[in-house]
């Protein structure tokens, strides 16, 4: 466990396709974002967020109002077991 706490000797590079994604998708963000101002970029990630996470939430609710509407019938699955008897 004392490993992961030890500062590293050398830093960490990544991969030269990683970083160049990096830089490509930080340039098309810089240009798709250049003409807004902080109050337009501050409404557009407040929107984002509430989106998703009212997405996330409908998924849930679908999810667990779907268990107790969807009920399987336990009883065709038990008949077909057979019991076993282990002699001691």
């Amino acid at each position: 466990m004392k490993s992961l706490f030890k500062k590293r000797e050398t830093p960490f590079t990544y991969h030269k396709y990683y970083t160049f994604m990096q830089e490509k998708w930080a340039e098309k963000m810089n240009v798709m974002t250049c003409g807004l101002s902080k109050a337009k970029l501050m409404y557009l990630l407040v929107l984002f967020t509430v989106l998703t996470a009212g997405y996330f939430i409908y998924n849930i609710y679908a999810a667990l109002s779907r268990s107790n509407s969807l009920q399987v019938n336990n009883t065709a699955v038990i008949s077909k077991i057979k019991s076993i008897n282990i002699k001691k």
